[in-house]
C-alpha cells in the first residue's frame, strides 16, 4: 500500500525573534536590513520554514509550511508585515503600553530579564500579551511566550540559533544553505539508489561529510511484553482508523481521531500500551514501497520478553524488514522527539543517501 504521510493543516503556534538590554526598554533596531531562516519542526517532523526580516520601519514575518488539500500534500505560505519604529515597537497599535512583534522580541538577544508586551504575528485573533525571561546567560534564555514555556540559544553575536516552545523547535539555517523544502521531502520523498533487492541504508552524500546516524535496539523504561500481545494491540489500532488519510489526529499526543496517518497509528498504539501498563518506543524513519522514493513514515518499536524487541507498522500491518523500513531514530512517543528533528533535518540539509546496501560505496 501507498506510504501514509504524517501531516496535517498547521498553522503555526508561535514564533522566533529581538531585543535589548533592560525589560520593557529594548535597545534601538539595527538600521541596515536583517535576515534568518528557520526550519520549523513540530515534535520532531520538519513542517515548514520562518523567514524572519528586519528593515528600517517595518518587520517581515514569512512562513511555508506543509498543508492538505483533497488528502494531497502541499505547501501554504503566508505572510505579515509590521510597522515598527526605531525600537522594535509597533507603529499601528492603539495600545497605551508598547508592544513588539513576538519573533522580533526574542530573534536578537537574548533578551533581558523581566516581561514585556508582545504580539503573535499569524494569529487571527490577534493575541496580545506577556512575554517574560527568567533565566538568562550570554548565549541562551528561559521563560514563558504567553505562558507557554521557552528555550533560546543564540550565536556569540547575540542571533538566535534555536528556539524550543512547547512541542515545536525552530532551527536557524545557516545563510545561504540548500534546504529541501519540507513540503517537498514529504509528498516527493527521497530517490533510492540501487536496483537490486538489498535493505536500505543512508550514506553520506560527501566524503567529507557526517556519519550515518545509529539507532539504539532500546529505549531506557521501555517495558516487555510478549509478541502476540504487542501484534494484537497493533491490528486493532489499524482497525480503529476507518481513514487512513493523514489529519489533525497525527498531532494529538494520543492520535486521537477517526481519520489519521502513519503517526496517529503511532501515537494511538503508544496511549493505549501506557493504558496497559507498557511503554513503547516511537521510532521515525523511511518506508519504501514498490520500487518507489523513501518517504517520512512512524512506526512503534516494542521491547519483548527473554530480550530482543519487534518493529510493528500499525498503518498497514505490513512486516517492518530492512528492504522497506529505515529507521532514523527511536524516540519517546510523548516526548518532542529532538532527535528525530536533528535527524530529518540533516536529509533536508542533503548530508545523506538513501541507497540499497547492496550497492558499492
Amino acid at each position: 500500500m501507498k506510504a501514509l504521510i504524517a501531516i496535517a493543516m498547521l498553522a503555526l503556534p508561535v514564533n522566533p525573534a529581538s531585543a535589548g538590554p533592560e525589560a520593557g526598554n529594548p535597545a534601538p533596531v539595527r538600521t541596515e536590513v536583517s535576515r534568518a531562516r528557520f526550519i520549523f519542526a513540530w515534535r520532531g517532523v520538519p513542517v515548514g520554514t520562518v523567514t524572519l526580516t528586519l528593515e528600517p520601519g517595518s518587520f517581515t514575518y514569512d512562513s511555508e509550511h506543509l498543508h492538505l488539500r483533497s488528502g494531497h500534500a502541499g505547501m501554504l505560505g503566508r505572510s505579515a508585515v509590521i510597522h515598527v519604529d526605531g525600537r522594535g515597537h509597533i507603529t499601528d497599535t492603539d495600545r497605551e503600553r508598547s508592544v513588539m512583534p513576538q519573533a522580533l522580541w526574542v530573534w536578537r538577544g537574548p533578551p533581558p530579564e523581566g516581561c514585556v508586551e508582545a504580539r503573535e504575528e499569524l494569529s487571527s485573533p490577534t493575541r496580545i500579551g506577556p512575554h517574560c525571561v527568567t533565566s538568562r546567560g550570554p548565549t541562551r534564555a528561559e521563560g514563558t511566550m504567553l505562558g507557554v514555556a521557552f528555550r533560546a540559544t543564540y550565536d556569540r553575536e547575540g542571533w538566535l540559533q534555536v528556539l524550543e516552545l512547547g512541542d515545536s523547535r525552530f532551527t536557524r539555517a545557516t545563510p545561504g544553505e540548500r534546504l529541501k523544502p519540507p513540503p517537498e521531502l514529504f509528498s516527493d520523498g527521497l530517490p533510492v539508489e540501487g536496483d537490486a533487492p538489498g535493505p536500505l541504508a543512508l550514506v553520506a552524500a560527501r566524503r567529507d561529510g557526517p556519519r550515518a546516524p545509529s539507532v539504539p535496539r532500546r529505549l531506557e523504561g521501555m517495558t516487555e511484553w510478549t509478541s502476540a500481545a504487542a501484534r494484537a494491540l497493533s491490528a486493532k489500532v489499524h482497525a480503529a482508523f476507518p481513514d487512513k488519510g493523514p489529519s489533525e489526529a497525527d498531532w494529538n499526543r494520543g492520535g486521537e481521531g477517526e481519520a489519521g496517518g502513519c503517526l496517529a497509528h503511532a501515537l494511538r498504539y503508544a496511549s493505549l500500551a501506557r493504558e496497559k501498563g507498557q511503554r513503547v518506543g516511537l521510532v521515525h524513519g523511511l518506508l519504501v514501497v514498490d520500487g518507489g522514493p523513501a518517504r517520512p513514515h512512524a512506526w512503534v518499536r516494542v521491547a519483548l520478553r527473554g530480550g530482543g524487541t519487534l518493529d510493528l507498522d500499525p498503518t498497514s500491518l505490513d512486516p517492518v524488514r530492512p528492504d522497506t523500513h529505515l529507521a532514523l531514530a527511536l524516540v519517546p512517543p510523548e516526548g518532542p522527539a529532538l532527535e528525530a528533528g536533528e535527524r530529518w533535518l540533516s536529509l533536508l540539509r542533503g548530508d545523506f543517501r538513501v541507497v540499497r546496501a547492496t550497492r558499492t560505496e
